[in-house]
């Protein structure tokens, strides 16, 4: 590497970054104009977003074969967990998810110098629409740490749109492995305008992999296994290799592999019965995309990310909303070169976003609005706020839910003395990628920064606490999905209601507890 280095030319050349749940895709505009993909050190176009530990970091190849040799030092979903309380010890220090992802993002920016010849320290990076400004803002400090100093944030279905060129007016569903987002995006005379987003992080392509693993290891007659178990591990990706396999045919004669050190016998596993697993998130997934397609009536229907090529996904559409656009590039591939598209932003396009989720502060035990949602990017807003007494006070920023994301995300906190009558002033301002800067101005100069939770998170214990809590929450949602094909249509749709509404409420014994009770009485039931 640094006898490359010493070689390179000294213009940076930036480059779009889609860096999926599972998966991480490069790319750049060459001289011509024309997109072209990042091959990575391992002669693939596609690096595993997996990170792992082993003394050192170990990334992408490297870091999936560390566990598979039964490592627990490994991480698979980091990029839904970046802007929680997630942390892990290593070392004695805590890390939160967005520092797991400066050794992938580091690994990402030094195969693309060496594909190049040049520096890289200015990128694009695609992000889910659901990304709370918290979650951007994590992301930024990620790519900076990581040496991409010069990053934007694209959200993922506007980039998808970029990269059909064409103009109109379109609603991007992309569907990827740990998110799911829809956009509808208004393109003419160059200028790509972003009218309405939502999106969750709470569905995609791997909570159906965790599903049919689970249902694989029933029909196996094994055990339940824990996550950290490599032979949990190495089922999860038979189970998506078994699922891409299904959308091609409607059976598929599996050979599991040798999880307990011996041969096991071999299964039929059909469409339907993989449908029936993923029946309930596609449904209520359809009926947002219905609702948004009638409010804005676009022209087209666009498909994007990995999980877009499920059959049943397409057919539902289909029949319920509009037959999806038949595209002329890879379904994986939308994003990343969008990404690579809106590194010439500017220049050759123009690309206007919108503020996801209406942006509130708490104050005093009242809400008040500071920023509406869908407003075009970049924006500002001043607010004032009276002290009605004298004390101690906290002021909380907090972006509101959407129709696929049953919670509001908690931003920023600050705790300040006030004295009784005195007026504050709130200064927010949202960059045109989504990033949010904070102040409070009191008195006659004095101006205090509002840190994102991003920046501040050190709840100590609590943290790992939070972070079991959420795995709980998930073996939990996975028991029920297992269970809710049981039940008629009807009684599915409340047991889905239900889990929705425990998404929303904080995971603490009373939420557990209702929970496994829905569980035990479900399991009973069926038996």
């Amino acid at each position: 590497m640094s006898r490359m280095k010493s070689h390179m030319k000294p213009e940076s050349v930036p480059i779009g970054i889609d860096l999926g749940t599972r998966s991480a895709l490069c790319s750049y505009v060459n001289e011509l104009g024309a997109v072209e993909a990042i091959r990575n050190r391992w002669g693939s176009l596609s690096t595993p977003s997996v990170v792992g530990w082993d003394g050192k970091w170990r990334v992408g190849e490297d870091a999936v074969r560390l566990a598979l040799s039964g490592s627990e030092d490994v991480w698979w979903d980091v990029k839904r967990r970046v802007g929680t309380p997630f942390r892990v010890i290593l070392n004695g220090k805590g890390h939160a998810a967005h520092d797991l992802l400066v050794p992938l993002l580091s690994t990402l920016r030094e195969d693309a110098e060496a594909h190049l010849g040049t520096f890289v320290s200015s990128c694009v990076l695609a992000v889910p629409a659901c990304f709370s400004l918290a979650q951007r803002e994590a992301m930024v400090r990620a790519a900076d740490a990581a040496g991409l100093h010069e990053a934007r944030i694209v959200a993922e279905p506007t980039a998808a749109a970029l990269s059909f060129g064409r103009e109109g007016r379109f609603l991007v569903l992309d569907f990827g492995a740990g998110t799911v987002d829809l956009s509808v995006v208004e393109s003419a005379d160059g200028v790509w305008q972003v009218l309405e987003s939502v999106g969750s992080d709470g569905i995609g392509g791997y909570d159906f992999d965790l599903a049919l693993a689970d249902w694989l290891r029933e029909r196996l007659l094994l055990a339940p296994l824990p996550s950290s178990d490599p032979r949990w591990r190495a089922l999860v990706m038979e189970a998506e290799r078994v699922k891409v396999a299904l959308s091609e045919c409607l059976a598929l004669d599996w050979t599991p592999p040798p999880l307990e050190g011996r041969s096991l016998p071999s299964l039929t596993v059909r469409r339907e019965e993989l449908e029936r697993l993923m029946r309930f998130p596609i449904r209520r997934l359809v009926h947002i995309v219905r609702r948004l397609w009638e409010r804005h009536g676009p022209d087209h229907l666009l498909l994007v990310g990995g999980s877009s090529r499920i059959p049943l996904l397409r057919e539902v559409l289909e029949r319920e909303v509009a037959r999806p656009e038949r595209l002329s590039l890879c379904a994986e591939d939308a994003v990343v070169r969008g990404a690579a598209l809106y590194t010439r932003s500017g220049r050759e396009r123009l690309l206007l976003d919108i503020l996801s989720g209406e942006l509130t502060a708490l104050w005093e035990g009242a809400a008040l609005r500071v920023l509406p949602e869908n407003v075009t990017l970049p924006v500002r807003s001043l607010v004032e706020l009276r002290a009605s007494r004298s004390g101690r006070s906290v002021l909380e920023l907090r972006q509101s839910p959407n129709e696929l994301r049953a919670e509001g995300l908690r931003l920023a906190s600050l705790e300040l003395d006030v004295l009784e009558g005195e007026t504050l002033r709130l200064r927010c301002e949202v960059s045109a990628s989504g990033r949010l800067a904070a102040e409070l101005r009191r008195g006659g100069s004095e101006r205090v920064e509002i840190p994102l939770l991003s920046k501040s998170l050190d709840e100590g214990t609590r943290e790992g606490a939070v972070s079991g809590a959420a795995q709980r929450l998930r073996e939990l949602k996975l028991t029920l999905a297992a269970l809710e094909t049981a039940l008629s249509e009807e009684h599915q749709d409340r047991l889905h209601a239900l889990v929705r509404r425990a998404e929303g409420m904080p995971f603490d014994a009373g939420t557990a507890g209702l929970l496994e009770g829905l569980v035990r009485d479900l399991e009973s039931a069926v038996s």
